[in-house]
């Protein structure tokens, strides 16, 4: 890692040097604040002295690691296919269709088994009982929607995910739902202070729906601004840094905003038009935060929607909202499982 010292008056214009000089992906690895000048420690001035680096690399071992996960998917996908030809002479027809538009969209071949089996291979199957039968099976499968709630008690929801899964975007949905519809007391906290576009980002959206917005820059501040958020308001939202799901240690970072005696839930962001091998290795790197729900997002930049029984189907984790465009508040909806069978099977019933 290349690492690098920066001084400024004040925390944001350190941070603004760190960013023109490194980049947006630069990480900040350390902050203090200390006194400079003056004479026999009075009149001095106080500074902000910030450590950064930049993440270097190692191509190496990258290129080891997809060589072997491509031999394991090989392997799989072997073994699959054999067992497929094995079964296909008893299969009826419209299951035959089913399995090559679950393949498709990318829907994994164990869940594609598992879900022919619990169909059943009846003879008499034809397209109309077929997508009566699938609808019931997955509405049943992906089960109710788990969005927040806020209740009597001030609720601290903090939101995690991989950089460009459109958390802050979300995050603005959410509290003006909250905050015009049902008329609760927002406030938002944002640690993103990595990227100066987030925090802009997200002021001129609490600007616009007029609730409160605090920058925090470490744990200290952050259990400061929750303090103070409990307070006025009966909903407390925060945005975390979009973090590297390959890199462990930027994963551990996000442990201070995730701490559960300070946080109630914790909303882990997907984008479904991520690959469908990066979304497990994310979902999977993510989970040791220990995530409650999971929110689906960018529903309209994709034309698969596997994912949503893969990830349902691995992870114990109920989905709590899904997200289709970047309009605010509206392109937004609760993780209903019908809408979900309707992205996922519409071309199949057209």
């Amino acid at each position: 890692m290349k690492v690098k010292k920066y001084i400024g008056d004040n925390i944001q214009d350190t941070i603004f040097k760190v960013k023109v000089d490194l980049g947006s992906d630069a990480i900040i690895l350390d902050t203090r604040k200390f006194t400079k000048g003056g004479f026999l420690g009075f009149f001095g001035k106080e500074k902000v002295e910030v450590l950064a680096g930049l993440e270097e690399p190692s191509p190496g071992e990258e290129h080891t690691k997809k060589e072997i996960d491509n031999l394991k998917e090989m392997i799989q996908d072997l073994s699959n296919n054999v067992n497929e030809k094995k079964t296909e002479e008893k299969t009826p027809p419209v299951l035959k269709e089913l399995t090559q538009y679950l393949k498709l969209q990318d829907v994994r071949m164990e869940n594609i088994n598992s879900i022919k089996n619990n169909l059943g291979a009846d003879s008499k199957l034809d397209k109309s009982n077929l997508n009566i039968k699938t609808k019931n099976y997955f509405e049943k499968l992906l089960g109710e929607p788990n969005p927040i709630k806020a209740d009597e008690d001030t609720k601290v929801v903090t939101f995690v995910g991989p950089t460009g899964v459109g958390k802050t975007t979300t995050i603005a949905k959410i509290a003006a739902e909250f905050a015009i519809k049902e008329n609760k007391k927002v406030c938002l906290i944002t640690a993103d202070t990595y990227r100066i576009a987030a925090v802009q980002q997200l002021r001129t959206y609490s600007d616009i729906i007029n609730i409160p917005l605090k920058v925090v820059y470490d744990g200290d501040e952050f259990k400061k601004a929750v303090k103070e958020c409990r307070e006025e308001a009966d909903l407390i939202l925060v945005d975390t840094p979009g973090r590297n799901w390959k890199n462990k240690w930027e994963l551990g970072q996000l442990n201070e905003f995730t701490k559960e005696k300070l946080v109630d839930e914790i909303h882990l962001m997907v984008s479904l038009n991520m690959s469908s091998r990066d979304i497990e290795y994310a979902v999977g790197n993510f989970n040791r935060l220990n995530p409650d729900k999971i929110i689906l997002t960018k529903l309209d930049e994709t034309s698969t929607y596997g994912d949503v029984i893969n990830i349902n189907q691995k992870y114990d984790i109920p989905f709590s909202y899904i997200t289709f465009g970047q309009d605010v508040p509206e392109d937004i909806d609760r993780a209903d499982p019908e809408i979900l069978y309707n992205y996922l099977m519409g071309d199949f019933n057209e």
